[in-house]
């Protein structure tokens, strides 16, 4: 089997932790190795500032930066980004506002991502429901050094979707309700 070299660019910090404390050993089992990095949301001139989705036009720049950095046609990149609160410059975002179908939405969404990337090594993914969201499906996934800050977090987005009596996966790029 051959190996294969695998670099995703996540959304935030728990996004991250879970490529490498869960999905690398996983994914190492088939021979395909992972590098995660966050998505690049401003820098200095002594330091680079990473974590949140805050702008598509951003998010394109560091993938096709990164592209550029690592030109071995072996490697491919994705990326690992929530359907929920996509920036309203996301890549044909009005059209997709269109689209009912929430999977059908995320496939739209991922094809316009991947032509205007233009990479074959490239391949978008986004989830339909908020990564955070899957880790409170699993309480024991918070057994791992949960902070103060991340139970609190949960603890307001569990809230906050029992009160509204909706699903997050209802909402898509640039729509509300957003959490408190």
């Amino acid at each position: 089997m051959k190996f294969i070299r695998l670099n995703i660019t996540v959304e935030g910090q728990t996004e991250e932790r879970f490529v490498k404390d869960t999905l690398a050993s996983h994914l190492g089992h088939f021979d395909i190795s992972t590098d995660v990095r966050r998505v690049l949301t401003s820098k200095d001139k002594y330091k680079a500032y990473r974590g949140g989705l805050l702008s598509y036009a951003r998010a394109k720049k560091d993938i096709e930066t990164w592209l550029k950095e690592d030109r071995n046609s072996d490697i491919c990149f994705t990326t690992m980004f929530d359907l929920y609160a996509l920036p309203n410059d996301f890549s044909c975002c009005e059209e997709a506002q269109r689209i009912n179908d929430p999977y059908d939405k995320v496939a739209f969404l991922e094809q316009a991502m991947n032509d205007e990337i233009g990479d074959h090594r490239f391949f978008a993914y986004i989830q339909l429901h908020e990564f955070e969201a899957l880790v409170l499906a699993n309480a024991r996934n918070l057994e791992c050094e949960p902070t103060a800050k991340s139970v609190s977090l949960v603890k307001r987005g569990y809230s906050f979707w029992k009160n509204v009596g909706q699903s997050p996966t209802r909402y898509g790029p640039g729509q509300s309700p957003e959490p408190a």
